[in-house]
């Protein structure tokens, strides 16, 4: 029975390790969801849909990894908001976790700042930078003491907002930290994100956004994906995601439902890989919420009306 245990996690961890290489050692997952979870991306983008935010969310892979799952929480706070067309300086809070089996976790938490600065009436140009500290934890078992180690972080970043656009560019663990939480020795990937989406008024209730996010890190390593979002009636939310030479998702969902003062959103995913299914490209789902309280919305809940005003 010991030997099948000892087994059991040599291959877990090695395959574990494998998904990490193929999908970039030392990086953050990246969700589903992406063009819901910017703020997790680039730091300057906290606050440009609302004077107060809250969001969570949670991706699980399934089969055999079913224990391998990335958490997130966050919040932003605008510290001045007082009219549309003022500056704005941004506060936050960002935690996430990614657990992986019952020994291995691996913490980030960090404080986020973003300044928006209007240059036109319909124009917001923002920078952002957060900091905190990442955590490689591994619990003790039978085959191994465990440990744990903590290193900086930091991510800076650039966004230009209008109300069918968006635009930014980030780069994500500068510091470049490396951890050893045991005996081996982990790098935290400096690398780089570009993201932009643009939405199009197809109709008095309908809107399509292309969504799209490069993320790169060296020569050799780089993934791309696109979305496609359909908003019906500025509430129901469906998307079809295509991640590079990997697979396809779709997502449905909820948007903008107001109850009582305070307006909610919700989204499922499911991604599906492409080609033969492995270890290394699983399938997996995500649930994302978001939370906003209804005296502090900015702007119309109809999306058709800001659409026709910007274009």
């Amino acid at each position: 029975m010991r030997i099948y245990i000892i087994v059991s996690v040599v291959f877990f961890s090695n395959c574990i390790y494998e998904a990490q290489a193929q999908s970039g050692a030392g990086l953050p997952v990246q969700f589903i969801q992406f063009f819901k979870t910017y703020s997790l991306i680039n730091p300057a983008s906290i606050g440009k849909d609302s004077a107060i935010e809250f969001s969570t969310g949670n991706k699980s892979l399934t089969g055999a990894f079913s224990g391998v799952r990335t958490f997130y929480a966050n919040a932003n706070v605008q510290l001045n908001a007082r009219g549309k067309n003022k500056s704005k300086h941004v506060l936050g809070l960002t935690f996430i976790n990614d657990k992986e089996g019952s020994f291995i976790n691996r913490n980030r938490a960090s404080l986020v700042y973003a300044f928006h600065l209007p240059i036109s009436k319909k124009s917001t140009v923002s920078a952002g930078v957060s900091a905190g500290f990442i955590n490689y934890s591994y619990k003790a078992s039978n085959i191994s003491a465990g440990g744990s180690a903590f290193a900086p972080n930091a991510d800076i970043g650039l966004w230009l907002h209008r109300s069918n656009f968006n635009i930014g560019v980030s780069g994500n663990q500068i510091i470049a930290s490396k951890l050893t939480p045991i005996d081996e020795t982990y790098t935290i990937e400096r690398h780089y994100n570009l993201t932009a989406d643009r939405t199009f008024l197809l109709g008095p209730y309908l809107t399509l956004t292309p969504a799209f996010i490069f993320r790169w890190y060296d020569q050799e390593y780089y993934n791309a994906d696109l979305a496609l979002i359909l908003l019906i009636q500025d509430q129901v939310t469906t998307a079809l995601s295509y991640k590079y030479d990997r697979g396809v998702s779709v997502s449905g969902g909820l948007e903008d439902v107001k109850l009582g003062r305070n307006v909610w959103k919700v989204m499922f995913s499911y991604y599906f890989p492409l080609g033969s299914v492995n270890n290394y490209n699983p399938s997996a789902y995500e649930l994302s919420l978001c939370f906003i309280p209804g005296v502090h919305r900015r702007g119309s809940n109809n999306r058709g009306s800001e659409m026709e005003e910007e274009e």
